[in-house]
């Protein structure tokens, strides 16, 4: 006899970055670089001026309960920063932005009221893992999956062809970019062959509904010029297409340094103003029956932030530090000449980038060879992946977590 639902059966606890990262912390001396946060001498990075900010905070500020799509002061701000940094979007078309608690709840969200069982997710081969939880476990979803590289450039034949093999009448396109695990994100001219790939398989199949997701957690962190992309402002004139939907998912996470504050948001892009009333009901329906409203706190400092020239400057002098540390990371890459040994993965922008390890090496052997012989901790992903999270290094340990694991892989 089981007290659980099918869905409590069936829901697990992966073992995955979570398991990994305190296993890294339990080892004495080790350095993390497992996990999505940035962290400066040994310690969270910060936007320093978000203490002012609280300690000067009424009570009645944030005591009271938000409204369940959010305070209109922080909606209106969002919006205003979403048109400001996606210069093509028609602001006409872009709905005012909803608060959930991260983007994780803005993904399960838009999951739950536009998919379902026998529905089609298509997804690149490495992904974050909650993407799992949500559509496949909870929502039983058919996962499709292409290849997101070949011969070190992005896949859009492959893109293209599993694309146009989806039988499913509904199709959910995830989108992450700056992406995770990969810390990769298109160039303007692949971008514009993936809008069109996109536009040709919903011209041609009017009978399918397809739901664009951009996923942009790492927004902002781009680092090199031609790859400096928003997936709204590079793909809207999906919006053309009357049986496409696009939502844009964002928040303070990593942009503005604030991870523990759980602020994100949901915005979509539509050209029909009914859709929008309607899905903006039906979001507000939906986070009543969850969460019924998001942390006025987070929402309180996030306007303050916003509206802080102090903080917007901290914020983009972290920006650069990341910047550098990718620069020094490529450098030390090339000369301690690690693609020899492994297949490094193309990355330009966020927090990650990800190792293909050779064939006849398990990544979870070698994390743990590296964790306790080398005191360092990566993310195993799979059999043949880890992802390295560069945001959690100073200059000093990524300079020697690249020589640790080449060491590693000549003793291995």
């Amino acid at each position: 006899m089981s007290f659980f639902s099918k869905l409590g059966k069936d829901m697990i606890l992966p073992p995955d970055v979570l398991i990994q990262s305190k296993e890294t912390n339990s080892v004495d001396g080790a350095i993390n670089a497992t996990i999505g946060m940035a962290t400066e001498n040994g310690k969270v990075m910060k936007i320093k001026e978000i203490e002012s900010i609280i300690k000067n905070l009424n009570f009645f500020e944030y005591l009271p309960y938000s409204p369940t799509t959010g305070t209109d002061n922080i909606r209106k701000l969002w919006k205003e920063k979403i048109i400001k940094e996606n210069k093509n979007i028609n602001p006409d078309y872009l709905s005012t932005p909803i608060a959930t608690t991260g983007i994780t709840q803005a993904i399960d969200t838009v999951a739950n009221l536009f998919s379902q069982k026998g529905d089609a997710l298509l997804l690149p081969d490495l992904f974050w893992a909650n993407y799992l939880q949500i559509f496949t476990i909870k929502l039983k979803n058919n996962i499709y999956k292409y290849n997101q590289f070949e011969d070190n450039k992005y896949d859009l034949k492959n893109i293209e062809f599993i694309l146009n093999n989806i039988k499913e009448d509904k199709i959910t396109i995830l989108l992450n970019f700056p992406n995770n695990p990969t810390g990769y994100t298109p160039s303007t001219e692949e971008f514009e062959k993936l809008t069109n790939i996109i536009k040709q398989f919903t011209n041609k199949n009017k009978n399918k509904k397809i739901i664009i997701i951009c996923d942009d957690a790492y927004f902002g962190l781009f680092f090199e010029e031609n790859h400096n992309n928003s997936t709204l402002n590079s793909m809207h004139t999906l919006v053309d297409c009357e049986n496409c939907l696009i939502a844009k998912l964002d928040g303070i996470t990593k942009e503005f340094y604030s991870w523990g504050l759980r602020l994100g948001f949901v915005t979509f892009y539509t050209k029909n103003s009914n859709l929008k009333i309607e899905i903006e009901n039906k979001v507000q329906g939906f986070l009543r029956s969850s969460t019924s409203s998001n942390s006025t706190l987070a929402q309180k400092i996030t306007e303050k932030i916003l509206t802080n020239d102090k903080a917007i400057d901290e914020k983009n002098n972290n920006d650069k530090i990341i910047l550098e540390r990718y620069k020094l990371l490529k450098e030390i890459i090339n000369k301690e000449k690690l693609n020899t040994l492994v297949k490094i993965l193309p990355f330009n922008s966020g927090y990650f980038f990800t190792i293909k390890l050779p064939n006849k090496i398990n990544a979870e052997d070698f994390r743990k060879k590296l964790l306790y012989e080398y005191h360092f901790g990566v993310y195993a992903m799979d059999e043949s992946h880890i992802r390295i999270a560069f945001s959690c290094l100073d200059n000093e340990n990524i300079i020697n977590i690249i020589k640790s694991i080449k060491k590693c892989l000549l003793n291995y």
